[in-house]
């Protein structure tokens, strides 16, 4: 019988030398009893220093778990994280990001008094150059809710993140929950939306927890044919998941889904590589906003899905950028 512990905090760690060290410490300064985490770390076949500095920290603390695997991306790597973790809360952290001293005792003090089967915290984006000892555990409200109100009064696009969150390992466990595979676009929005239509006890706090970088170097600054269309794999989970709520929460989940379908349309219309494959990237998504109700659609994607191939041509050429 495996023993549990309180949290579990899992991070997929590629090529993040810079940064892992800080990452790590700011974990350990959060002044829990070494009995009541564990660090997850699985490196994802890094070709840097990443996995060395990451089992140099493992070998001074008996509750860091470092592995190793071939490459396989963020999705399934958070996704073999999922199934070693022993923790009743778990949490991700990004190898280049930061948590705010004291802040996870904090949280999970607030979710175990409630119950919670997930809670939110506030974060802020830091500059490359932060360290997390410049930054305070503010905030002390809380607001509990269904999952469903989550949906339709907390979720906003920008922070369609799988960090920032505690969420309840059985919960995970009781519904099958994971990243959509190989997919390393928009995976953890998908991840949290099917979360969140599942919780029936969710939190949300102002408590300032995560200290967000902005990774230049993300899959989203090196957009390609093959991650978009990859990255429609978690829109369609999300399309699909909206067929089965009703009102205000259809109405946001479908808001959500236009939005992505959106942001999907600009990296076609403006990369020019992408552009050359937009007749498959444009049959995919009409056949993603078939699947949602069509009264909550946005004025601005009705007329791309009438003429579609017309829309992303007279786009492309009105476009002041190119890349």
């Amino acid at each position: 019988m495996e023993q549990e512990t309180t949290l579990s905090i899992i991070i997929p760690l590629y090529n993040c030398e810079k940064y892992i060290k800080h990452c790590l410490d700011s974990i350990l300064a959060q002044g829990l009893n070494k009995s009541d985490f564990e660090i997850i770390i699985v490196d994802d076949g890094s070709v840097d220093n990443s996995y060395g500095i990451a089992s140099a920290y493992a070998t001074g603390h008996d509750n860091i778990i470092v592995v190793r695997q071939e490459n396989q991306g963020v999705a399934c790597t958070r996704n073999n994280a999922l199934q070693m973790a022993k923790g009743n809360y778990v949490t991700f952290v990004d190898a280049d990001d930061m948590l705010v001293g004291g802040s996870l005792a904090k949280l999970l003090r607030i979710a175990m008094e409630n119950k919670a089967e997930m809670v939110k915290a506030a974060h802020i984006e830091v500059p490359q150059e932060a360290l997390f000892e410049g930054y305070s555990c503010n905030g002390s409200s809380t607001e509990l809710m269904s999952g469903d109100d989550a949906i339709v009064k907390v979720t906003k696009l920008k922070e369609g993140y799988c960090w920032g969150y505690l969420i309840s390992r059985r919960l995970i466990a009781d519904h099958n929950l994971c990243f959509p595979p190989k997919v390393s676009f928009m995976e953890d929005w998908a991840f949290i939306t099917q979360a969140m239509l599942k919780c029936n006890t969710f939190i949300n706090s102002d408590v300032l927890f995560y200290l967000y970088r902005r990774n230049t170097t993300s899959c989203v600054a090196n957009m390609s044919t093959e991650k978009l269309l990859l990255g429609c794999r978690s829109i369609d989970i999300v399309s699909k998941a909206s067929t089965n709520t009703t009102g205000a929460v259809r109405q946001k989940l479908t808001d959500n889904v236009c939005a992505n379908v959106n942001i999907v349309l600009w990296f076609t219309i403006h990369y020019r590589r992408i552009f050359h494959d937009r007749k498959t990237i444009t049959k995919v998504l009409v056949s993603l906003l078939k699947q949602v109700d069509s009264q909550f659609i946005s004025r601005s994607l009705k007329p791309f899905i009438l003429f579609p191939n017309l829309y992303i041509v007279i786009r492309h050429l009105l476009a002041k950028r190119k890349y």
